[in-house]
């Protein structure tokens, strides 16, 4: 007959301590710092002569100088458009102010009613009679005159 294997005992996850006793210090394990990343060598610059440095110098000025212009004249562009738009803000809020005036004003008017104008031939034959009477009277020096006589 099989002998049966002897059972283990297992030990517990974690072990107490014993009062009285400090805590043991755990061990830790030291990282070494990563080593620096090399940098390739410096590659070194073609020798340029003079007159290319004098071409490349001349080159940078005249775009250095057409920039400048260009600036100046954005900025002139901007100061003309900020006083376009300033302007334009005093107008309409010179505008604003009448309408609110004319509003004001125009909200009695149309709590009475308005008499309904006539249109057409009715009104027209009413302005011409209207005319020839105004024209009937006689001015105020031709009185003065027949007077004389």
């Amino acid at each position: 007959m099989a002998r049966a294997a002897p059972k283990k005992a297992t030990k517990p996850a974690a072990k107490a301590t014993k009062p009285g006793r400090p805590a043991a210090a755990k061990t830790t394990k030291v990282v070494k710092a990563a080593a620096p990343v090399k940098k390739p060598a410096a590659v070194k610059a073609p020798v340029v002569s003079k007159d290319e440095l004098r071409a490349q110098l001349e080159k940078a000025q005249n775009t250095i100088a057409t920039l400048r212009t260009k600036s100046r004249e954005a900025i002139r562009a901007a100061k003309a458009s900020a006083a376009q738009i300033a302007e334009l803000e005093a107008t309409v809020a010179q505008l604003e102010k009448k309408l609110a005036s004319q509003t004001k004003t125009t909200k009695p008017e149309t709590a009475v009613a308005k008499p309904i104008k006539q249109r057409g031939r009715k009104a027209a034959v009413k302005a011409d009679v209207d005319a020839p009477a105004e024209t009937d009277k006689p001015a105020a020096g031709d009185v003065d005159t027949a007077s004389e006589d």
